[in-house]
C-alpha cells in the first residue's frame, strides 16, 4: 500500500512539474498580431506557414480594427506585428500610436501587398522604407509608375548570407507576383534582391525607424510562394529576429 501511494505521489509531482514546464514553454512563445484587410488571399495555406513556426503564438485582426487595437493599450499584448493588409484609411491618433510604438522599440514585419497601404500619409514609407504608389510618382527625377505581374518565376538573391533573418538561406527561385518601379528609401539594408527586369530590386530589406528596426519582404503573394520553403525561413527568421533585436 505504501508503495502504491509513493507511486500517486511521484505520478502527481511528475505530472504538476510538467504542467508547469508546458505553462512556462507557452509564455515563453512570441506572441504575434497578424494584420489583414483590404486585399484578398487565400486564408488556410497562408496561416499555414504560421502554423508551422513553434516559437509563436499569434491572433489575427482584420483592418480597420487592427487599427483600432493598435492605438489602444492592448497593443501590449503582442511581440510582433505582422502586417499583410492593404489599408488605407487611417486616423491622426492611430498614426501617432504606431509612430509612438516604433520610438519604443516595436518589432514590425511588413509583407507584400502591405507596401501598397496608407498612400496619402507620407510618414509610412519612411517607417517601411519602400512604397508602392499606386499613382506615378516624381522620384530623383525619375516618374515611378509601379505594376505587378502575377506568376512569376523569380531569381532571388541574398544580399547578406550572415544576417540571422537570411541565414542558412541560399540563393533561390520562387513563384510568386513581382511589382515594378516601387520606391525603395537609399537608405535600407537590402537583404534579397532579384535582377529580373520587370521586378524592384530589392525583394526584402530592414529600415531603421525611431528606435526600431522594421523587416519588410515584398514576396507572399499566393500558395506557390508560401509552400516555398525559404520564404518559410524567412518569415520565421524576420519575426524571431525581431524580437532578439528589440530585446
Amino acid at each position: 500500500m505504501r508503495k502504491i501511494s509513493a507511486f500517486i505521489l511521484f505520478f502527481l509531482i511528475f505530472m504538476l512539474t510538467a504542467c508547469i514546464h508546458s505553462s512556462f514553454a507557452q509564455q515563453k512563445k512570441i506572441r504575434v498580431l497578424i494584420v489583414t484587410g483590404g486585399h484578398g488571399y487565400e486564408h488556410k495555406p497562408f496561416y499555414n506557414v504560421f502554423d508551422s513556426i513553434p516559437s509563436i503564438t499569434y491572433d489575427t485582426l482584420v483592418q480597420p480594427q487592427a487599427n483600432a487595437l493598435i492605438a489602444s493599450p492592448e497593443v501590449n499584448r503582442y511581440d510582433v506585428l505582422v502586417f499583410y493588409d492593404m489599408a488605407d484609411s487611417i486616423s491622426p491618433a492611430q498614426q501617432q500610436a504606431y509612430i509612438s510604438l516604433l520610438k519604443k522599440g516595436a518589432s514590425m514585419v511588413f509583407l507584400h501587398h502591405s507596401l501598397v497601404s496608407y498612400q496619402h500619409w507620407p510618414e509610412f514609407i519612411k517607417i517601411v522604407g519602400g512604397q508602392y504608389h499606386t499613382a506615378p510618382v516624381l522620384v530623383n527625377g525619375d516618374t515611378l509608375r509601379a505594376n505587378y505581374e502575377h506568376g512569376v518565376i523569380i531569381p532571388v538573391k541574398v544580399e547578406q548570407k550572415n544576417h540571422p533573418v537570411t541565414r542558412g538561406i541560399s540563393d533561390f527561385e520562387i513563384e510568386d507576383e513581382v511589382y515594378s518601379d516601387v520606391e525603395i528609401l537609399p537608405r535600407v539594408q537590402p537583404l534579397l534582391s532579384t535582377s529580373l527586369p520587370k521586378s524592384m530590386r530589392y525583394l526584402a530589406w530592414i529600415n531603421h525607424y525611431e528606435h526600431s528596426d522594421v523587416i519588410c519582404i515584398q514576396l507572399g503573394h499566393g500558395p506557390s510562394a508560401y509552400s516555398n520553403p525559404n520564404f518559410r525561413k524567412l518569415i520565421r527568421q524576420a519575426i524571431e529576429w525581431a524580437i532578439d533585436n528589440k530585446n
